[in-house]
């Protein structure tokens, strides 16, 4: 937002000083997956253990490559790496858009999975956002 003062150049308005575009990080996530088709809350491209807690506002694709297989404690602690996001995107090159097998907690097929890694993103995000209320 800008006023023109005289013939001179615009100039910024005061309430608009300071309030550029929100910028927001996009990264990639590619979770490791073993020869059986189980996912586990592990990177794949980054050797040491575990995942990052990422900043707010940070734009993910979470790529699951050909994982058909994941427990509901796994999906939570990938949920609680990535609720702070603003934005995931849940990848699979194994889902086919079949319905989704999930059974005593646990997802058997890909589709499964990214409803039960969804369900638990939700949950968690859900939650967090309630204690800060």
């Amino acid at each position: 937002m800008t006023t023109r003062t005289g013939n001179g150049r615009p100039r910024l308005v005061a309430s608009a000083t300071g309030r550029g575009p929100v910028v927001r990080t996009r990264l990639q996530l590619r979770l490791r997956v073993d020869e059986r088709g189980w996912v586990t809350p592990d990177s794949a491209d980054d050797l040491r253990k575990g995942l990052n807690t990422y900043a707010p506002g940070t734009v993910l694709e979470l790529n699951l490559g050909k994982g058909s297989c994941l427990t509901d404690y796994n999906a939570v602690r990938i949920a609680e790496y990535v609720s702070r996001c603003a934005t995931v995107y849940l990848l699979s090159s194994a889902a086919t858009g079949d319905r989704p097998h999930i059974e005593g907690g646990c997802a058997y097929n890909a589709d499964g999975v990214l409803d039960l890694i969804r369900m638990a993103i939700d949950h968690v995000s859900a939650h967090r956002d309630a204690h800060k209320c």
